[in-house]
């Protein structure tokens, strides 16, 4: 429950910032896309895990001056990460004397599931590009492992200090979006633990590369630097297809007749429109007065 109320304070004191909050909008959102994730330490390369990621989101004002925005998002996010290999080099104790002293090849499949906390500050020109830096907090509720094909024993009560995964994950987020039309928009979001998520020290490449020995002890591994512990953590890259639902015209529209270096692509579109709805006045009220003669 801590945590909660820490977001929550968090919360307050952003709205706190802005004396004319009541006057804004806060606008909601909802996004859909994928994630391209991996698990950096655990032997596999690449973003070769893909995932869903959704939800829901608050976007509340902070600053406006002129064609510059500065704005405070909320979301609760369903993300599903991960990482995936053909081939990852196991060591193993062949001899059954706890010495890790031969290895094995073979395929790797984590599936992990997150329900998540995103928090970013936006930075916006004129509402159409924004750039979005922030933190999230995720708790795992679901977990599957498979090496070789065959699932593991690691569950989401293994626990960290038995070579099982930690359930909280406080992430750093950069993401980067730019309007479609209207009200959606495309966001691309990079996304990083900020502590590791699991400590794995039968790697056979993990440790070669950070030229541990294989029988390194925990205690040992406690005293190396942060950089030379082969400890997981999540990074991933999300694709999201994001829909304002009550954004107002003015912030995408600040003049629908005249150009002034918004997206015309937009604009047109939107001029389109209204030149379209005036018509169709023009020409039923045309008939209209039309009938009345011939009456």
């Amino acid at each position: 429950m801590k945590k909660v109320y820490i977001i929550l304070v968090m919360c307050a004191l952003i709205l706190s910032f802005n004396k004319d909050m009541k006057a804004q909008i806060v606008k909601s959102e909802a996004f859909f896309g994928i994630n391209l994730s991996q698990v950096d330490a655990d032997g596999t390369t690449g973003y070769k895990r893909y995932g869903l990621h959704g939800g829901l989101g608050a976007i509340v004002p902070v600053y406006s001056q002129g064609t510059f925005d500065i704005e405070f998002s909320m979301e609760v996010a369903f993300n599903q990460r991960g990482s995936h290999d053909r081939e990852v080099c196991y060591l193993y104790d062949s001899s059954g004397d706890g010495t890790l002293d031969n290895y094995r090849y073979g395929s790797y499949d984590l599936y992990m599931n997150y329900l998540e906390v995103p928090c970013l500050f936006y930075f916006s020109d004129r509402q159409i590009y924004s750039l979005g830096l922030g933190a999230s907090y995720g708790r795992m509720i679901g977990l599957r492992e498979y090496e070789s094909g065959e699932k593991t024993d690691i569950t989401m009560n293994t626990g960290y200090e038995n070579g099982g995964y930690k359930l909280d994950d406080w992430c750093f987020l950069a993401e980067g979006k730019v309007r479609l039309h209207e009200r959606w928009k495309l966001g691309v979001r990079m996304q990083l633990s900020m502590f590791s998520i699991r400590k794995r020290y039968d790697l056979k490449d993990v440790m070669d590369n950070l030229k541990l020995d294989y029988n390194i002890t925990p205690e040992e591994v406690e005293e190396l630097s942060p950089s030379m512990r082969p400890y997981q953590k999540n990074n991933s890259i999300s694709v999201r297809l994001i829909y304002v639902i009550n954004e107002e015209r003015g912030n995408y529209l600040y003049d629908e007749y005249e150009f002034t270096g918004d997206n015309p692509k937009i604009r047109q579109k939107t001029i389109d429109k209204k030149l379209n709805k005036l018509r169709k006045q023009r020409e039923k009220a045309e008939k209209k007065a039309e009938k009345s003669l011939n009456d």
